[in-house]
């Protein structure tokens, strides 16, 4: 009977997503942080345990991981522990992004992930276009970057107007208007962002 319950616990933790990964023995902590333009990762190998050479692996799928950083040589130390840290300056744009740290032939560090909600590479994203309801728009400023929007109607009338907003992704709100072509403008400091969408 207590097998069989210990059982059903186990298989409810895996449904329900409660049983974590168990970080590498060599590994004393491993950690992402998404910062404006790029993810940091930091870890540190305990004192005592060494390496020939690591890697950062970077992968979308959680699956499917590419080197995207090499340290070469040994690496940690016998005596104490070494921390180890690698800026991302090319994360997948609005991608879910998943890392982990090859250890030489001493096999991988768990699989973390962390949601990259900037731009990089593209100036603007509007989505869904065409919109029915809701839509977002992610623009290529800083985190915690402040924004106004305007939009106009295709007779170019201003049917929308928004200040304060803190980008660089921000929902709108566009169950009001109706259907039909629109303009918007967005403005970041000095920089202004024009684009079109579509109403249903």
């Amino acid at each position: 009977m207590h097998l069989r319950a210990t059982s059903i616990l186990v298989f409810v933790a895996v449904l329900f997503g409660t049983v974590q990964a168990q970080e590498h023995p060599f590994l004393s902590a491993y950690a992402l942080t998404e910062l404006p333009n790029g993810v940091l990762v930091n870890w540190t190998i305990h004192g005592g345990s060494t390496c020939d050479g690591q890697e950062v692996q970077r992968s979308t799928d959680s699956v499917n991981f590419v080197p995207v950083h090499t340290i070469e040589g040994i690496c940690g130390s016998p005596e104490s522990s070494t921390p180890y840290t690698w800026f991302d300056p090319t994360p997948p744009e609005l991608s879910k992004v998943y890392y982990r740290i090859k250890l030489g032939f001493d096999g991988y560090s768990s699989v973390k992930s962390v949601f990259y909600a900037q731009l990089n590479q593209s100036q603007q994203r509007f989505f869904p276009n065409p919109v029915r309801d809701e839509a977002t728009l992610v623009l290529n400023v800083s985190l915690n970057s402040t924004l106004d929007i305007r939009i106009w109607n295709a007779g170019g009338e201003m049917v929308m107007e928004r200040s304060g907003l803190v980008g660089p992704a921000i929902n709108l709100d566009l169950q009001a208007l109706p259907a039909g072509p629109y303009i918007y403008r967005a403005t970041s400091g000095a920089k202004n962002f024009n684009g079109r969408f579509v109403k249903n």
